[in-house]
């Protein structure tokens, strides 16, 4: 499976700037320049509700990882990501998203399949729901800390 490899994220001028590269393709090359996709997300939603978009489309599915020595941004989402994996109630609602893309794929009849989407749909809202809050929490106790330093 191909994860792209972040070292870096960083705003200016209302655009997103990365540095990543592909963990397939040698040698590795991290260059920073715009990422228009997340800058077109980063438009749409503002900063923080980006930063969430990002943990849970991004950390959390694995499709994105963060490398030692990152900056303060990255830094932070994968901080609060981390945390996400520790805590209950997040894992539960993971299960229950596994528990309902497993129903979906068992399902033999399209009203059964039509259920299991709707619930599958209603897992993540609740996901997301969840990670917007535990954002909120946590990304005051990073910014105190940075304060403190």
């Amino acid at each position: 499976m191909s994860r792209e490899l972040f070292k870096s994220m960083t705003y200016k001028d209302g655009k997103v700037y990365t540095r990543q590269c592909s963990n397939n393709v040698y040698p590795k090359d991290y260059y920073s320049e715009e990422n228009i996709g997340l800058t077109r997300r980063y438009k749409e939603l503002g900063q923080i509700d980006f930063e969430k978009w990002f943990i849970t489309n991004g950390l959390m599915t694995g499709n994105i990882e963060i490398l030692s020595g990152s900056n303060k941004i990255l830094q932070k989402l994968n901080y609060i990501a981390n945390l996400l994996w520790e805590d209950k109630g997040f894992r539960e609602l993971k299960d229950k998203e596994d528990k309902a893309f497993m129903k979906s794929l068992s399902s033999k009849t399209e009203s059964d399949k039509e259920l299991a989407s709707k619930e599958s749909i209603m897992v993540k809202e609740d996901i997301s729901k969840y990670v917007s809050s535990f954002y909120d929490t946590h990304n005051m106790k990073f910014k105190n800390k940075e304060r403190e330093r």
